[in-house]
């Protein structure tokens, strides 16, 4: 619950607007901001799979972010953010959402340590011989050497982040 006094109307009520004008003016996204190249590429193809090159999707972006992850600490931060707006500190403002996007994209690199799922096939893990289907030859695979869907090289799993504009 947020409480109100203002015991000097017109300096605080000046302050306590110009900081509801900074939080009304900053918009804060989360995720992979700005990513490109392999970051992006490797969201694209975990998100939606490639049968071509036989990987399952392993839908995730709207599960992460709407995770208790994710919405609790942007709850707290908003918050925060806006007590600091009717105290009239607007670098309070801003800080609280810093540290709210902060927040936000450590949960969802929390969800993706916690909850990403099913585990990697033992050869995807271990590696070892397949047939092609269509020739027969056989051909061997080798294995990631760790059980972790999504993080192969770390670039994806590193490049959450937010940006406050």
């Amino acid at each position: 619950m947020i409480s109100l006094s203002i015991s000097d109307p017109g300096e605080a009520l000046d302050r306590m607007c110009s900081a509801l004008r900074t939080l009304a003016s900053k918009t804060l996204q989360v995720g992979l901001v700005g990513a490109g190249g392999s970051a992006a590429d490797h969201a694209a193809l975990l998100e939606h799979g490639s049968p071509a090159q036989g990987v399952s999707g392993r839908p995730f972006f709207d599960a992460a972010t709407g995770s208790a992850y994710v919405l609790d600490p942007v709850i707290e931060g908003f918050t925060a953010a806006l007590e600091a707006a009717v105290s009239g500190d607007e670098a309070g403002v801003t800080a609280a959402l810093e540290a709210a996007g902060a927040a936000a994209a450590d949960g969802i690199r929390a969800w993706f340590d916690a909850e990403l799922g099913p585990p990697n096939a033992p050869i995807t893990v271990s590696g070892g011989w397949m047939r092609n289907r269509i020739s027969g030859k056989p051909f061997y695979i080798s294995g990631k050497g760790f059980n972790r869907p999504g993080y192969d090289s770390g670039a994806l799993y590193n490049a959450f982040t937010y940006e406050l504009k």
